[in-house]
């Protein structure tokens, strides 16, 4: 549970609006239930409007509600000239901001490129004088599609100063399901520099937001192994001074007519352009030495890139092996693995993958099978070595020898990947040469390596949380530690893809105790980067199981958690009902923690909605919960909480009292997060009281603590505070300083809020 954050900084127009209407309610002695039938609105829409959540009410909206107040002539055009008024406002705002922000972001996410890169010198001409944004490079599987376009984009870096996204969408995986765009777009937000809990929750909004920060920029953006035009399309910046290179195995005819896409079209290697590969890696003198035999070894592999390499290795590696040795050992139908259907590639390439796999030491042999097993895209050498269930410096050499004969490639250092043809090749070796138990008993270790580090991890990011409870280890599971916060987030970021993997398998029947811990480990990470949606699907899949288990307890668990994800996204009625079925059985089972963080959630709900008498009432419902219980952490942020709502309905003296008592509390045990919305909530009863000095000693204190924690919007907003008691005690020049400070952050973080601050700095002068 978090503790309660300081106000939002409030739309300037929508305040002022929100005034009036609350002036001519009083005025009648109407009430927002009384006002809201006679208007025809919702209550919360009145709600909303009267707190300044809705910036700009539709013009017949405004009619209505001048028509609840019987307003006429004068005072029905003063109405809509204010609400008109406040919709300019807000407008020439968004357009200030609509500028991009001084100091860009300029990611560099290419892996690096291929080695040993040859041939292609028409494709990469043609990449050179693509017209149009949109450039798609198809091709069978195993063509070699990556390489070039990897080849191009570094080569070409310098034409797009803004930087480079990349992205492997994984469309045509044997084991993997494609990525969903609208996690794509979350990941390119966070690389431009958009804070995580910033990030819309709708792929809509994702890509509205994602558009405009590449509106006056030149980026390279490489969308690689799409599986069709609809899993591109939200990806497309609309700038045409970016550039997109998408590859796929698919022709994506749609692009073509929908976002006039021109289309480069690979086919396997020209023998000329094979030689030339076969050259750069094994000497060309090597390769004029047997002509007719390199020639007929091109044809066995149908000049896919990909088994020339695999090729390639192994003579390499064999200085005394003779090319025409090699095509007379693929030609020999007794050395090809029969039955063996991977994709759209020949039969051929089986026996390039069979025959370079039949050279391997028998431990990397086994690795290479069990990688195929492994649930995720890539795989860090502690990993595989708790899939192989060996130590670490072992399996990094054996990890070598694979990379040596190009069955896997370290394409980021200390992580490795296989082609997808690859990888599927080992999953078929793993299910005929593995027993289903040594498959069982590898993916059963990998889930205990991630699943441990992930409670260790989020035991980092939140401290106060109460600590993940996980299967035991199994035995050989590597060991990882991880030193500190910055650690633990690095940590998460390199496994996010794979974690959500690893949730698939997790889900089974068999492995399904992994499901809870996965869900209350990755919360820590969604909730600092704002992955809500991924959340999300881990909540309802610990609620499938523990409905699966008839377990109440964790039942109530997987309600709570999916109602606080629907409250972020403001689905308050899903939240709500979810809230409720969470309450019923944690009431059921006993327990007075999961109890106190219903209410202590249900509270914000309604503090949200204006409602803060019944946001105070819910408050200390949780603080008697969490007291029965004996839960030091949770009472003293709930009594942080009630302090902040005892501050909202006006009993300062009260709020002051609860506030003192939870930091003391907090401090104790070392809740810095919750320290510093407690600092917040103190400078804000001061402020209310009047007594603006001591809430600027208050307000300070709680920046400090969030600018050490690098919680940077917070510390933005304390930042507003302390500029708006600056003001209230004459001292103008110390609050435009504090909201300039204040604004830069907003401004870095692409965040909405920095309108107001635009606006009331203007104001100043």
């Amino acid at each position: 549970m978090r503790a309660h954050r300081g106000r939002r900084l409030t739309r300037p127009g929508a305040l002022v609006f929100g005034e009036i209407v609350r002036r001519h309610r009083t005025r009648l002695l109407m009430t927002q239930e009384e006002l809201a039938e006679k208007a025809g609105l919702s209550v919360r829409h009145i709600r909303h409007i009267e707190s300044g959540r809705v910036a700009a009410p539709r013009a017949g909206t405004v009619r209505l509600l001048a028509q609840a107040f019987r307003l006429t002539d004068t005072d029905r055009t003063a109405f809509e000239m204010a609400a008109h008024a406040a919709e300019d406002r807000i407008a020439t705002a968004v357009r200030q901001h609509a500028a991009p922000p001084p100091a860009q972001i300029r990611p560099a996410q290419l892996p690096a490129p291929v080695s040993g890169f040859a041939g292609r010198a028409a494709q990469l001409l043609a990449l050179d004088a693509a017209e149009g944004p949109v450039v798609l490079v198809v091709g069978t599987g195993g063509v070699g599609k990556t390489t070039p376009i990897l080849h191009w984009a570094h080569q070409s870096a310098e034409r797009f100063p803004d930087g480079q996204l990349h992205v492997n969408l994984l469309g045509f995986d044997p084991s993997r399901a494609p990525v969903d765009p609208t996690d794509v777009l979350h990941g390119f937000l966070d690389a431009l520099g958009v804070a995580g809990p910033q990030i819309p929750a709708t792929q809509q909004g994702r890509a509205a937001l994602y558009r405009s920060l590449l509106n006056r920029r030149r980026m390279l953006i490489v969308l690689d192994n799409a599986s069709d035009a609809d899993q591109v399309r939200p990806l497309l910046p609309g700038n045409h001074a970016c550039r997109v290179l998408v590859s796929s195995r698919d022709s994506l005819t749609g692009l073509i007519v929908s976002d006039s896409a021109s289309v480069l079209p690979l086919s396997p290697m020209e023998v000329a352009e094979a030689r030339e590969l076969l050259g750069l890696r094994l000497g060309h003198r090597r390769v004029a030495a047997e002509p007719t035999s390199v020639d007929r070894l091109i044809d066995r592999c149908d000049g896919l890139p990909i088994a020339l390499a695999l090729v390639a290795a192994r003579l390499a590696t064999n200085p005394t092996a003779t090319v025409g040795g090699l095509t007379a050992e693929i030609d020999d139908p007794a050395r090809t693995l029969d039955g063996l259907t991977i994709g759209d590639a020949r039969t051929d390439i089986r026996a390039v993958f069979s025959w370079s796999y039949r050279v391997l030491s028998r431990p990397a042999a086994r690795l290479f099978r069990l990688l195929g097993v492994h649930p995720g895209p890539d795989v860090s050498v502690d990993a595989a070595a708790s899939l192989a269930g060996f130590e670490t410096p072992a399996v990094r050499t054996w990890l070598a020898e694979l990379a040596r004969c190009h069955l896997v490639r370290e394409h980021r250092p200390g992580r490795y990947e296989l082609h997808d043809l690859l990888r599927a090749y080992a999953a078929e070796l793993a299910s005929t040469e593995e027993t289903a138990q040594d498959r069982a008993d590898a993916l059963r270790r990998i889930l205990d390596h991630y699943v441990h580090i992930a409670a260790a991890a989020a035991g980092l990011l939140l401290p106060h949380r109460d600590e993940v409870v996980v299967p035991d280890r199994q035995p050989r599971v590597v060991r990882v530690r991880l030193e500190n916060r910055d650690a633990a987030m690095d940590w998460f970021t390199a496994e996010h893809q794979v974690l959500l993997a690893v949730l698939e398998i997790a889900t089974l029947p068999e492995f399904d105790a992994y499901v809870d811990p996965w869900c209350q480990s990755f919360v820590a990470f969604a909730s600092l980067r704002g992955h809500w949606q991924e959340e999300l699907r881990g909540h309802r899949a610990a609620l499938t199981v523990a409905h699966r288990r008839g377990d109440a307890a964790r039942q109530a668990r997987g309600h709570l958690g999916i109602a606080v994800v629907h409250s972020r996204l403001t689905e308050a009625e899903t939240a709500e009902r979810h809230f409720r079925l969470a309450l019923d059985a944690y009431e059921k089972v006993g327990d007075l923690i999961g109890a106190g963080h219903v209410y202590s959630n249900l509270a914000r709900i309604q503090d949200a909605d204006g409602r803060h008498d019944d946001a105070l009432r819910l408050a200390e419902e949780a603080l008697r919960r969490y007291t029965a219980a004996d839960h030091r952490p949770f009472r003293a942020r709930a009594l942080s909480g009630v302090g902040w709502y005892q501050a909202k309905i006006g009993d300062r003296e009260g709020a002051l009292r609860s506030g003192i008592e939870a930091l003391a509390l907090l401090r104790e045990i070392g809740d810095r997060d919750g320290e510093a919305a407690t600092l917040d909530t103190l400078g804000y009863a001061y402020s209310q009281a009047g007594d603006h000095s001591k809430a600027v000693v208050h307000y300070q204190q709680a920046a400090t603590v969030h600018h050490d924690m690098g919680d940077r919007y917070n510390e933005a907003l304390v930042l507003s505070h302390i500029g708006d008691s600056e003001r209230e005690l004459g001292k103008t020049e110390e609050a435009r300083v504090t909201w300039t400070a204040a604004l830069e952050i907003l401004l870095d973080l692409n965040h909405q809020d920095a309108e107001g601050l635009r606006l009331r700095l203007a104001a100043l002068n």
